[in-house]
């Protein structure tokens, strides 16, 4: 369990602080305890209540120091992510993003970004690509830049050099 004030990774929003725990806020008789979670990611005041208990939702701490800049520098070695076909694309990255890890979503990032430079400037990525990539580059970038203690702009160009 985490603890009031840490810093947790929680799915598609990122970078969350656990700003309480505290039961049910929707339900009395509900015991279960929730997660009051600050996503850095939305500066509107947003805030997520995940359930404690609830094994379907990633949440998870942060890498470390050295697992970020690992992972920067196994980039142009990770693999593509392998789609065989076409009309699964979205279930797949869409798999992508609930597992959640971040080689995971650097793979997605890197294949996308293959994609993106065997279209070149003839043909535009579809909106599925575009959609994943700019939702796994905030979720990653945003962990990374907080782990590093760097600005997302730098970590993007980071990896964008590495993926080249």
């Amino acid at each position: 369990m985490f603890e009031k004030g840490e810093t947790v990774y929680y799915g598609t929003a990122g970078v969350c602080k656990v700003n309480d725990i505290c039961r049910s806020p929707f339900d009395k008789n509900d015991e279960r305890m929730f997660y009051v979670l600050k996503p850095n990611a939305f500066a509107d005041g947003t805030i997520i209540y995940a359930p404690a208990d609830n094994g379907n939702v990633l949440l998870s701490p942060l890498m470390t120091k050295k697992e970020a800049e690992d992972l920067i520098a196994e980039v142009p070695t990770l693999p593509l992510m392998e789609i065989t076909n076409e009309k699964q694309r979205r279930d797949e990255y869409r798999n992508a993003m609930k597992n959640g890890t971040p080689e995971v979503l650097a793979m997605m990032i890197k294949t996308i970004y293959s994609r993106k430079m065997m279209c070149g400037t003839k043909k535009r990525l579809s909106d599925t690509d575009n959609e994943f990539d700019r939702v796994a580059r905030r979720a990653l970038f945003g962990e990374l830049s907080v782990v590093l203690n760097v600005a997302e702009d730098e970590i993007e160009s980071r990896i964008n050099e590495k993926m080249k």
